[in-house]
């Protein structure tokens, strides 16, 4: 039987944010999983549970949270109520929360579902949420064993032009169209700053030299937001890393929001296994 619960952390900057544990009682244990949403992305997007629900079922616990600063508020929700959030957020915060997720699996989970094997500690990025996990496990000290991105940018930046930025720099803020909800998300020129203040801890040909945890990159042919060209990058500054490429998926692997399928799209289902066989 599948059981979740949820819990409130904080973050980067003390903000809080929710979690979502999905786990079994069953003997069988293999290890936490870690989930990380992408850019304009959250925890409840589409099939997500669907996959939590999978890991499960083979053995796994799995955690899917929303970043501190991705723009929602505490409750479930598919809206973004909290844009002021959104307008500072960083690579640096987001580390910051994974850290946070870190330090509640080795220090609290234990205590409260000791059912749960917190010995293994995975970490799935998607998107964006990918750059935060692969600097993450290259920058700090941390317990987590692998990595895999779904779909992630080599540069999250790359589309950032120096008209779009001198535009930012004019104006003091800039924005971001959610093709999903109409809504124009806004980005604070600090988030800028810090790019700049921070570009070689960001930089993923740095952490290429750094990470020192298995690496499995997995992209999909038509991918029209992350270009196998990342792909490639990622290929070659993480010389080490395993990779897989699932023909005609697109950025999210066939799934949708909302997702009204009773089974996992045929491109998210060979994304969910290539991904266990990794992490066993």
């Amino acid at each position: 039987m599948i059981l979740n619960r949820k819990f409130i952390l904080k973050g980067a900057l003390q903000e809080q944010f929710t979690i979502d544990l999905s786990y079994s009682e069953s003997p069988e244990q293999k290890g936490v999983i870690i989930f990380c949403h992408g850019f304009k992305g959250f925890k409840d997007w589409g099939c997500w549970q669907m996959i939590a629900n999978y890991y499960v079922e083979n053995g796994f616990t799995f955690l899917k949270f929303n970043f501190s600063h991705n723009g929602m508020g505490l409750e479930d929700s598919a809206e973004f109520t909290a844009l002021d959030k959104f307008a500072t957020n960083t690579l640096g915060k987001e580390m910051e929360d994974i850290g946070s997720v870190e330090q509640f699996i080795v220090n609290e989970l234990p205590e409260i579902l000791p059912v749960i094997n917190t010995d293994n500690i995975f970490i799935i990025g998607h998107s964006k949420g990918g750059v935060s996990a692969l600097l993450y496990c290259a920058h700090f000290d941390t317990k987590i064993q692998k990595v895999c991105t779904w779909a992630s940018p080599f540069d999250f930046h790359r589309s950032w032009n120096s008209k779009f930025v001198d535009k930012w720099r004019a104006d003091g803020v800039q924005y971001i169209k959610n093709a999903r909800t109409n809504q124009m998300m806004p980005l604070n020129i600090s988030v800028l700053e810090d790019l700049e203040t921070n570009k070689e801890k960001y930089s993923l040909i740095n952490a290429g030299q750094k990470l020192q945890i298995p690496y499995l990159i997995i992209q999909g042919t038509d991918d029209q937001a992350v270009k196998m060209e990342e792909f490639n990058l990622l290929k070659k500054h993480f010389t080490k890393a395993k990779s897989h490429v699932i023909l005609e998926a697109n950025h999210v692997f066939g799934g949708s929001h909302p997702y009204l399928g009773t089974a996992l799209p045929a491109h998210t289902q060979e994304l969910v296994d290539v991904t266990k066989e990794f992490f066993l």
